[in-house]
Order: C-alpha cells, then structure tokens, then sequence
C-alpha cells in the first residue's frame, strides 16, 4: 500500500545525511512505495513546481509536466540539483557559454524513468523537456533551496534573473 509514511522516510533520509549522500539515498529508494497523487498539480500553461519538503539544507520538489513543455535553459544558484524521473521521459539539453560569450548546446541525453541525473553550475547550464507522449513526473532535491536562477531569455539572448516560486505547497504529512 501507497503511503505518505514512504515520503516522510525519504524526507528524514535527506535530513540525516550529507548532501554527498544524495545520489546514492535517490538511486536506491523505493519511490513506488510513496502515494504522489495528492501533490499532482498538472497545468496546459506550464509545467508546475510542487513543494514536497523544504528547510535551510534542501528542498523537494514535484514537477508535473504536460506533454511538450519545458524550461527554459538555466542555471541553480550555485546550488546542486538532482532530477529522479518519476514517470514519463525526459530530455535533458546542456549547454556552456563559449569564448565568444555565446550560449552554445553541447550534449544532451534521454531520460527515462527511475533514472537520476546531477547538474549545478560548476557543469553549466541546462534544459529538461517533456518528449513524452503523455505526461511526465519528476523529483527534483535541490541544496540548499532556490530562491532565484538565472535562465537565458532568448529574445534578449541574455540570462536574467529570475525569483522562484512554487504552485503548491505541502500540507503537513500525517
């Protein structure tokens, strides 16, 4: 049976470990075992950000994307950032800033579910995109939390600034 009881035990995991943990906690927890449904909040406008948990280490977040959406290319705010794809699949697109101060793409990869990728600004900037015929689900643990990101405006072909937000936010777990 679902529980949120499953999500509480990841939260606690993430509060009791060191960030270099991180990874390893992710890549071998049961996600099946947690009960996602009262926190999907889907939108055909955008893809939606979904405050699971946050505290001055870390923040977990649900992203509920439609098919077809996307972010723009962006940055973390010096912060780490771990994406673990719930369901779906995904396209990750990275990205540098080249000699002549341009964005220029290069690499990307698919991914697909129960797949964990790592990104901070150290590594670039990035985009994910839903590819999938439907909808997608993803997990994302940043640390510490983002208030602010840069993302590349491309009708300015500059980065700005931009403050974050969340669409929801958790009531407590019971």
């Amino acid at each position: 049976m679902k529980s949120s009881a499953y999500l509480q035990n990841l939260i606690d995991l993430l509060s009791d470990s060191s960030k270099d943990d991180y990874s390893s906690i992710l890549k071998n927890f049961n996600f099946e075992a947690i009960d996602f449904d009262p926190f999907l909040n889907w939108s055909d406008e955008k893809y939606t950000r979904n405050c699971l948990y946050r505290d001055s280490r870390f923040e977990l977040i649900l992203l509920c994307w439609e098919k077809g959406q996307e972010t723009a290319v962006h940055g973390h705010d010096g912060e780490d950032c771990w994406v673990y794809l719930l369901e779906g699949q995904m396209e990750e697109v990275f990205y540098e800033m080249n000699q002549q101060k341009t964005l220029e793409r290069v690499d990307a990869h698919h991914v697909v579910p129960k797949q964990l990728t790592f990104m901070n600004d150290r590594l670039g900037y990035h985009k994910l995109k839903n590819i999938h015929h439907g909808k997608s689900m993803s997990l994302h643990v940043y640390a510490k939390p983002i208030d602010n990101c840069v993302y590349f405006d491309e009708r300015t072909e500059a980065f700005q600034k931009v403050s974050l937000s969340y669409d929801t936010v958790p009531e407590p777990i019971e």
